[in-house]
């Protein structure tokens, strides 16, 4: 349990260096990978981005557990965060804690089911990673009037201007 409170510490720290990535470094290359708004959407780019990051440290499985713990992490965060944000509305303090806690239970699932060597699972995740990030990329640039991609914060969709 040690292990999976530091991975997560780690995790949420990553999250939040990544978070202002793009507004220090507005390039290209940096919106493909860290949010470009304040958007629900771009944060889960963000959880993608830092799980990935995290997982290059493994001795093994690298992108298997890159690609398991952001997709995982994304689900779990969307569960616990969109009822609570509908009901209460956007608070900084309760939007953390439900990051770190999604991040936590995703290090508890991932630590239980991926403990041993799946070499051609982590080949075909590099490729599954690149198509996120191809996607990502795609609805950065193109986003839908929903509220996912909805810029709580300028009040807009997309890249800010």
């Amino acid at each position: 349990m040690k292990k999976v409170f530091i991975n997560t510490i780690i995790i949420f720290i990553i999250s939040v260096i990544i978070h202002f990535v793009y507004s220090i470094f507005p390039y290209f290359i940096t919106s493909i990978f860290t949010p470009v708004n304040e958007s629900i959407f771009e944060h889960l780019k963000m959880m993608f981005t830092s799980s990935i990051i995290f997982s290059l440290f493994n001795k093994q499985n690298k992108f298997l557990n890159g690609l398991s713990r952001g997709i995982l992490t994304n689900i779990i965060l969307l569960i616990i965060y969109l009822p609570v944000r509908f009901i209460f509305g956007e608070i900084l303090t309760i939007t953390l804690i439900i990051l770190f806690i999604s991040i936590f239970i995703s290090e508890i699932i991932i630590n239980k089911l991926i403990k041993k060597e799946y070499r051609k699972l982590n080949n075909i995740s590099i490729f599954l990673i690149i198509i996120f990030y191809i996607v990502f990329t795609f609805l950065t640039y193109n986003p839908p009037n929903n509220f996912l991609f909805y810029d709580t914060k300028h009040k807009t969709y997309g890249l800010v201007k």
